[in-house]
């Protein structure tokens, strides 16, 4: 971006999300082939102010969704990169280490420190799914000794800080940060991805890792996740929403000649869209006033969007949009993650469905 230099951007100002869109759409491309990685635009997201920002819950949730949202619009690896710090951050502030964590917290928002977040098995243990893979034996330190494999974390570059979750011999749960490149701490390759290449993402193999006594997060388990799932829910939404931007923007440069075909469905996606995106803000700014199944359900209707707003791009684009380098290729792609992501769409609906039946 031209001319911002360091100075801080305003989450708030449609101008310069725009802006954020712009520039990270120069070097997306890029990034989607795994020939940048997604720790430049972590750096630059730091230097304008935009990861995390700070403020009152609700408002800073609220710049947190708009500004992934602009992210995403531009390239999903770098919005999903930002993603894991934002929940990272939201972790150490809502259950701070008893060590402190200020500089951790201040290298996460300036991008300087890499945030990583391997809570899915703890999504999936509190939803009465299988035992969180990782076990923790309490030390005669007063430390925990962290064994097992965590199958998939990101943005596991450098000595970045990895919140993971743990069970002990007792049947209790814990949830722990441990740093990249400490002892016992080990990365295993997980392949080619379909997208997302530049995210830094491997397996965790956990070897006789030490947590001390101050980086124990918390010993609830449900409550940790209780506090921080609307966060996830509605900055996962946000990617989502993004990603669907793009393809309603893509797709409106091919409506010439197939309005009468494809106009409706357009219009209606974009309908959709503005509706969803209002309804986000609203449950970003008071989330403790919209019911525990309000961020679930609007993740879930986001995720349905952006499939089928990929879908009419794709059409409309047609023979062109086959070819891999194309942006509505990269779209279909980056679509395909969104309802994998944990908690995945089919984990989303069984909740939902338990809510409603109660």
């Amino acid at each position: 971006m031209t001319g911002t230099g360091a100075h801080a951007l305003e989450p708030g100002t449609a101008a310069d999300l725009r802006a954020v869109a712009e520039r990270f759409a120069v070097t997306a491309a890029a990034v989607d082939a795994g020939e940048r990685d997604v720790r430049e635009g972590l750096r630059l997201l730091g230097r304008w102010g935009l990861l995390a920002p700070s403020g009152a819950p609700g408002e800073r949730l609220a710049a947190s969704v708009a500004v992934l949202r602009a992210v995403a619009s531009a390239s999903l690896a770098d919005a999903f990169s930002a993603w894991s710090q934002t929940v990272v951050v939201e972790y150490l502030e809502r259950f701070p280490p008893a060590g402190g964590g200020g500089e951790l917290l201040a290298g996460l928002r300036a991008g300087t420190a890499c945030g990583a977040t391997a809570l899915a098995p703890a999504l999936a243990d509190v939803a009465g799914g299988p035992p969180v893979p990782v076990v923790a034996t309490p030390t005669r330190a007063g430390s925990w000794r962290l064994d097992g494999e965590l199958p998939w974390a990101s943005n596991l570059f450098d000595d970045a800080a990895l919140v993971l979750p743990a069970r002990t011999p007792d049947g209790g749960r814990l949830v722990a940060l441990v740093r990249l490149g400490a002892p016992g701490v080990h990365l295993r390759p997980v392949g080619e991805l379909l997208a997302l290449n530049s995210t830094g993402t491997a397996a965790v193999q956990l070897d006789g890792a030490v947590a001390g006594p101050g980086a124990v997060l918390a010993r609830d388990l449900t409550a940790f996740v209780g506090a921080c799932r609307p966060v996830m829910l509605l900055t996962q939404a946000a990617l989502a929403l993004g990603v669907a931007d793009a393809a309603l923007d893509g797709a409106a440069t091919h409506l010439h000649g197939a309005e009468g075909v494809a106009g409706g469905d357009h219009r209606e996606l974009l309908g959709e869209r503005d509706r969803l995106a209002a309804r986000l803000g609203r449950l970003a700014r008071e989330p403790g006033h919209q019911g525990p199944t309000g961020p679930a359900a609007a993740r879930l209707d986001a995720l349905h969007l952006v499939a089928r707003a990929v879908t009419v791009e794709g059409l409309l684009a047609a023979g062109a949009g086959y070819r891999a380098a194309h942006p509505a290729a990269r779209r279909r792609r980056e679509a395909a993650f969104l309802p994998v992501q944990a908690p995945g769409e089919l984990q989303l609906r069984r909740a939902l469905a338990g809510a409603a039946a109660r």
